[in-house]
């Protein structure tokens, strides 16, 4: 079971004590990404966190990085579009080493200009691979689509213009702002107490302040022309998109089941329809993109140009067929059954259950039971799939597609 204390300076550290696990996994979560940055400061986000790792006041990047070595553990981060985490994952009795680095990196970050400088060339080159790799470009173009000119449309990595123009004195500026207690949510999960970890912390944050929180606009979702792009390669790379939900909507397990039956697991119709019968493409999936105020339902597939009008009038009549005849009883029981494995497969592992206890809290859900969330799971319905999937697959779509696109295939 978890618990929770809260700070009188806004800080939040949540724990689940796992007496049978040799490691702990910790993890601080700031409630800041990429749909909260303003246009000058496209990518800051993530700049940012490539930054925490490069030293602090008291340790180079290289010292930063033996002293996680020494302790056996493993250091990563990531940045999102509405929060960026930071975490360790290594054995419970070097915990406190953890706690100390991240700490660390969170409040006294060197921010080095000469850092700053290559950490842009890095950058540089992820947008660039990215951009590269058209089963993740093809995504990108959806979201742009999808948003329009909304921050949630924008790249989480930046533009190369963004990029080169973001220095030092405007990520220390965003730091200061965001970075604060009130902003933050501690979690961790493992072989701990949830008295050592507040213990370990309370030093460091306990006593600081601030920690601005952002005014997020609502996204309207654009359903519009489909967006193309040209690419001499041996696939086109398709990505469409339907309304979806967002994180707070109690429908979130009825859109679950949704996605398994339609495109998320081996048995799916589309990758059965598509791929096992008709052998029109390798990769086939549908997927969930969920933010605290909207979200989208998407289907990926790729082809080559001589199939992908086949595959993609296949992929259609399924969709439709999913709208006029729901699902059947037993392909419910199959996705409860996998959903419900899942759940509490996840709740062996460490590094899952800390991510999930503190992405929920810094994105302003509450923390549920497990045996709760199974409960929801259960009690879905083959009507209630019915009527979602009538609401969300029958209207309006947006598509992107990257490679070499036949003339008129999507006009």
């Amino acid at each position: 079971m978890s618990r929770i204390t809260n700070f009188d300076n806004g800080l939040r550290i949540v724990t689940e004590e796992m007496p049978h696990a040799a490691s702990v996994a910790i993890g601080v979560f700031v409630g800041i990404g990429s749909r909260d940055e303003m246009p000058s400061q496209h990518g800051i986000c993530h700049f940012l966190e490539h930054l925490a790792f490069k030293g602090t006041g008291e340790l180079s990047a290289k010292e930063l990085a033996v002293l996680v070595d020494s302790f056996g553990g493993d250091m990563n981060a990531y940045t999102t579009r509405e929060m960026t985490s930071f975490q360790v994952h290594l054995l419970g009795e070097a915990a406190n080493l953890g706690s100390e680095t991240l700490c660390k990196i969170l409040t006294a970050p060197a921010f080095d200009v000469g850092d700053v400088d290559s950490e842009r060339s890095v950058i540089l080159e992820e947008i660039a691979m990215a951009y590269d790799e058209a089963s993740d470009y093809v995504h990108e173009l959806l979201g742009a689509a999808v948003f329009g000119e909304h921050p949630l449309g924008r790249e989480v990595l930046g533009s190369r213009e963004s990029i080169l123009a973001i220095d030092r004195a405007s990520i220390w500026e965003f730091f200061s702002k965001y970075y604060g207690p009130s902003n933050m949510v501690v979690s961790a999960a493992g072989a701990l107490s949830h008295e050592s970890i507040v213990a370990q912390f309370e030093p460091f944050l306990g006593s600081l302040s601030g920690g601005a929180s952002s005014t997020r606009s609502r996204a309207v979702l654009n359903f519009s022309t489909p967006v193309v792009a040209e690419r001499d390669i041996e696939q086109v790379h398709v990505s469409m998109a339907f309304p979806g939900l967002g994180r707070l909507d109690d429908r979130k397990w009825v859109l679950a089941i949704l996605d398994h039956v339609l495109g998320g697991g081996l048995s799916s119709r589309l990758f059965q329809r598509v791929r096992e019968e008709a052998g029109l493409c390798y990769s086939i999936y549908s997927d969930r993109v969920a933010y605290q105020d909207t979200g989208y339902f998407h289907v990926y597939f790729a082809a080559s140009p001589m199939q992908v009008a086949y595959a993609s009038n296949l992929v259609d009549s399924v969709i439709e067929a999913f709208v006029a005849g729901g699902i059947t009883e037993e392909e419910l029981t199959v996705a409860k059954r996998y959903l419900r494995s899942q759940i509490l497969l996840a709740m062996e592992d460490t590094v899952a259950i800390m991510s999930q206890l503190g992405s929920v809290l810094v994105t302003g859900q509450q923390i549920k039971p497990v045996e709760e969330i199974l409960s929801l799971v259960e009690h879905v319905t083959v009507e209630e799939v019915a009527d979602l999937a009538a609401e969300i697959l029958s209207g309006s779509r947006q598509i992107s597609a990257v490679g070499p696109v036949p003339s008129g295939i999507f006009g």
